[in-house]
């Protein structure tokens, strides 16, 4: 009993360092975005004192930071929509049917995810450019359904090929048609799969960088995170406000994954089973 309360023990210990480690820079940023410059800089209290909303000041007034936001919600929200029901409507038949090709055209969704995005920015470019949806939001949330199409498609894949075929095969008798299977039957079975593909997507569009500054670098189209990297250029390095707005910037997927933890922990230890 000692021995096994000592090993509990230091499993707690060990879990309570790595917590802190991982959060300690998010409390810090959090606290910093309430202090003033002079608090950052100068080091002392870990906890602002006085307590300054000089950063979240200047981040609603200098700059028109909600429209920055609301463009990266629009990018997020329905890049993650086009990304999950595309790769629906190729996961259930790949995972479901047998058609000629079929392991071949998974293999090709797949490997997607091995080829690093970054090295296809020139292409990328030219073809945005091409089909007319070089810096427009509607081009930006095109871009991302399908950079991340191939990370719901596995995911969403390896969930469908887990499930009973029971209720899809009670329904096809039924007379439910191929669309009406999906949205019936697929759809409310798969909800832990769709909300761990779906999280994962959302946290990579709203974290995008480079590709927004690329291919959407009009000041009317920025996301928050160009808007607050271009910052220094308005303010000469108001590391309050970044700070403000860094801290703003974290809500967003933290309310996502609280929201739809369950469903996510549900997806990731389903799959993990399989």
């Amino acid at each position: 009993m000692a021995i096994r309360a000592l090993n509990r023990g230091t499993r707690l210990l060990f879990l309570t360092v790595v917590g802190l480690a991982c959060l300690g820079p998010i409390l810090w940023v959090v606290l910093s975005s309430f202090k003033t410059q002079g608090q950052i800089y100068g080091g002392g209290s870990f906890l602002p004192n006085p307590v300054s909303f000089d950063g979240y000041r200047a981040l609603f007034t200098e700059i028109d930071i909600l429209r920055y936001y609301l463009n990266t919600l629009l990018y997020a929200g329905l890049g993650t929509l086009g990304a999950l029901a595309s790769a629906l409507l190729a996961a259930y038949p790949a995972a479901r049917m047998e058609f000629p090709f079929r392991r071949s055209l998974t293999a090709l969704f797949t490997l997607g995810l091995a080829i690093p995005i970054t090295g296809l920015i020139v292409p990328e470019f030219v073809i945005m450019r091409e089909l007319g949806l070089y810096d427009s939001l509607p081009g930006m949330i095109v871009f991302y359904s399908a950079m991340w199409f191939p990370l719901a498609f596995v995911i969403l894949r390896a969930y469908l090929s887990g499930l009973p075929p029971s209720l899809e095969e009670a329904a096809a008798l039924d007379g439910a048609g191929y669309f009406q299977l999906i949205w019936r039957i697929i759809i409310p079975l798969a909800r832990p799969g769709l909300a761990t593909a779906g999280v994962l997507v959302f946290i990579n569009v709203w974290n995008d960088f480079l590709f927004n500054l690329l291919l959407a670098p009009s000041p009317e189209h920025q996301n928050v995170q160009v808007s607050l990297a271009l910052f220094r250029g308005h303010f000469t390095t108001d590391i309050s406000a970044i700070l403000a707005g860094t801290t703003l910037m974290m809500i967003v997927p933290v309310i996502c994954f609280l929201f739809l933890q369950r469903q996510v922990i549900a997806g990731l230890t389903t799959g993990a089973a399989r």
